[in-house]
């Protein structure tokens, strides 16, 4: 299911400007929540190339709390030398919607690390430390491989994941792949090859499962409702299964199939009926005391995709925002069209603690752990 993961770049939302001269009480309410999103800071990597020798990273990067220090990068640990601030228009909408205090030569960086530093690795952890250049939110850190292994075509890559950029594409599957591992080994002690059977709810053209499929092979059972992606899937990753689904639980699956359930993109598109529904299949299909890892579109994704303050505080009072219907899939299910299923979503972290918890215990919410955008929901099965 698609995964779009930067509407910032292409937003279709009119965002109402708070008076920052002057504020109401309730755009005093939201500029105190906004900040507060920003405790960990936020930062993402948009390029990477190979130029005279040297690994050249472009991206932008807001410190915690949006206090002036210094930005510094580090890849396996050496850290980076920052040679510039390139000019990119998403930079300019993440300034205006977080409220930021700088332009966007403040936060848009470029930042540069010698090949011969790097050596023969193959595998990339890129971290953002500013200030004392302690490890600041793993979560957040990008994960990069020098030669990446086979993709799907232009167009699948940008159902899934709304970037027709290869190496963006890559870059997205690997990092995520690697917070849901790291979310494994924190919370459960586990890596994925201590589970016995492993779902991606929502595979897509198997952004995230031909990594999890390396972790453990054999293991790994993808579904979608898209069967263009699911009939690439069969043909390209031989190391896991894929199945067709329709839009509606339940699954062919029995009770208690899987210990580790995961899915990403996928609440961030269904309505509130809908996920009631599916939560409740994914608690049937799941063992008592297996892992679920969801993602959400969250408060940090809202204001990355919308910096009105009435719809954020909206979004704070109801804990769920409908954001119209989704045309993603309508060239691979027609039916979409009219049928207003698909849509966009956003989520609070309050609701999911009050409502998914009828379904499975909330263990944490970690904010902005995909690509600095969505939330990973940590739950586990009663």
């Amino acid at each position: 299911m698609p995964d779009n993961f930067d509407p910032t770049l292409t937003p279709d939302l009119e965002a109402k400007p708070g008076r920052e001269d002057c504020p109401t009480k309730l755009e005093k309410t939201y500029q105190i929540a906004r900040r507060a999103l920003l405790s960990r800071g936020l930062w993402i990597l948009w390029l990477v190339r190979e130029e005279n020798g040297e690994l050249i990273f472009d991206g932008w990067a807001i410190p915690p709390q949006d206090l002036p220090m210094r930005l510094r990068f580090f890849v396996n640990g050496i850290e980076c030398t920052v040679v510039g601030h390139p000019v990119d228009p998403a930079v300019d909408t993440v300034v205006k919607r977080y409220g930021l205090s700088g332009n966007s030569s403040r936060y848009a960086f470029r930042c540069a690390v010698p090949m011969e530093q790097i050596g023969d690795t193959q595998n990339l952890r890129v971290e953002f430390r500013p200030g004392s250049g302690r490890e600041l939110s793993p979560y957040q850190d990008w994960y990069l491989r020098l030669k990446p292994g086979p993709q799907p075509d232009t167009g699948r890559r940008l159902r899934v994941a709304g970037t027709a950029d290869p190496d963006m594409f890559e870059r997205l599957g690997v990092s995520d792949c690697l917070a849901m591992r790291r979310a494994l080994l924190e919370y459960f002690g586990r890596d994925y090859a201590d589970y016995e059977s492993i779902m991606d709810w929502g595979c897509g053209c198997a952004r995230v499962a031909r990594f999890v499929a390396e972790f453990a092979p054999r293991k790994l059972t993808g579904i979608d409702i898209d069967p263009d992606n699911i009939e690439w899937c069969k043909k390209n990753i031989t190391q896991a299964e894929f199945d067709r689904i329709g839009l509606d639980p339940p699954t062919r699956f029995n009770d208690g199939s899987f210990d580790l359930v995961y899915g990403l993109s996928v609440f961030s598109h269904l309505s509130e009926a809908d996920q009631d529904r599916w939560l409740m299949e994914i608690q049937r299909i799941t063992k008592p005391g297996g892992a679920v890892l969801m993602s959400i579109q969250g408060e940090i994704a809202f204001l990355r995709a919308d910096g009105d303050f009435e719809r954020f505080l909206l979004l704070e009072k109801k804990g769920l925002h409908v954001y119209g219907r989704s045309p993603d899939l309508d060239d691979v299910l027609p039916e979409m069209k009219n049928s207003g299923y698909y849509k966009n979503i956003f989520h609070s972290r309050r609701y999911v603690y009050e409502r998914w918890n009828r379904y499975f215990e909330i263990v944490d919410v970690i904010d902005a752990a995909f690509a600095g955008y969505q939330d990973l929901v940590v739950m586990r099965r009663r």
